[in-house]
């Protein structure tokens, strides 16, 4: 029986093992280097963010509130900070084990080296997304509250959560996710229920609409206790709101009540109004001058 095979089955064996011990060496020289140069970038970022205060510039922008919004906890530094280090640590990573010729293992961590800054945009394109989604929505709602709209908040809140669909179809897409279906989807839902509002804001509510828009004009031409008279009704301006303005009445036997005019009413009818004028205190009694002395 020949040992031959078998001897030169081991020498291949040591020959290859000899051979790959240098290459281990100088990927953990690489990769122990790597983690240092990555903890020091670490260190000295987040000293510089200290002392600029980005925390709690962070904090007064709304970022903050937005990213716990989101479900994100940590502050904004600190999510910066973690990423830095893990993004170099990788990097290294990738290098050492491409030296130790483990080529499978390389291959995947340069698809993950490959997909972090994308992951990255995608997460600054939401939180950004949403920041803008929440302020349109609260401006719809502070406009909506002005001109006493009472379904304002719902009507801003349905903003906001469109803005945020919109953002989060981008947001995947630049993952490099296949998005047709969903976009294509979500916008047939969207047109969908913005016909559906504007045909039932059209036809069903064309009265309300008037009448909301015509509360405008009556809130900049008649204040609250002034006097109005329109056609049949006289009083005083109690209230305007979104669809309808309150008038304080009188009847013929001097009971008080209210009554609610359409704002539309209003507009369009010939209307005077009275400007109340105050009463003027009586004029003081001059006092008598005082009778001359008698010599």
């Amino acid at each position: 029986m020949s040992i031959q095979p078998v001897l030169q089955a081991l020498t291949q064996i040591f020959t290859s093992i000899v051979f790959f011990i240098p290459r281990l060496v100088n990927g953990l020289i690489i990769l122990i280097i790597g983690y240092i140069i990555s903890w020091v970038v670490r260190w000295i970022m987040r000293f510089v963010f200290r002392h600029i205060g980005l925390e709690q510039r962070a904090e007064r922008s709304g970022l903050h509130e937005t990213m716990r919004g989101l479900g994100v906890k940590a502050a904004l530094p600190e999510i910066v900070v973690q990423i830095v280090f893990f993004f170099l640590l990788l990097s290294f990573a990738t290098t050492a084990v491409r030296l130790m010729e483990f080529t499978v293992v390389a291959d995947l961590l340069d698809s993950i080296l490959h997909f972090v800054p994308r992951a990255i945009s995608a997460a600054l394109l939401i939180i950004i997304g949403s920041m803008l989604a929440r302020f349109l929505g609260n401006a719809v709602i502070s406009v909506a509250d002005n001109v006493n709209i009472t379904y304002g908040k719902t009507l801003g809140r349905i903003i906001e959560y469109t803005i945020v669909a919109f953002v989060f179809v981008l947001a995947v897409s630049t993952m490099g996710v296949d998005t047709t279906i969903l976009t294509t989807s979500l916008t047939i839902i969207i047109a969908s229920a913005g016909l559906a509002i504007a045909l039932t804001f059209g036809f069903g509510s064309r009265e309300a609409a008037r009448n909301v828009i015509a509360g405008y004009y009556v809130r900049q031409n008649f204040q609250p206790g002034q006097r109005v008279t329109c056609g049949e009704y006289s009083g005083r301006v109690r209230s305007t709101s979104g669809a309808y303005t309150v008038l304080e009445v009188t009847d013929a036997n001097g009971q008080g009540s209210t009554i609610s005019l359409p704002n539309s009413l209003l507009a369009r009818s010939v209307v005077t109004s009275q400007e109340d004028t105050p009463e003027l205190p009586p004029a003081p009694t001059p006092e008598p001058p005082p009778a001359p002395e008698q010599a």
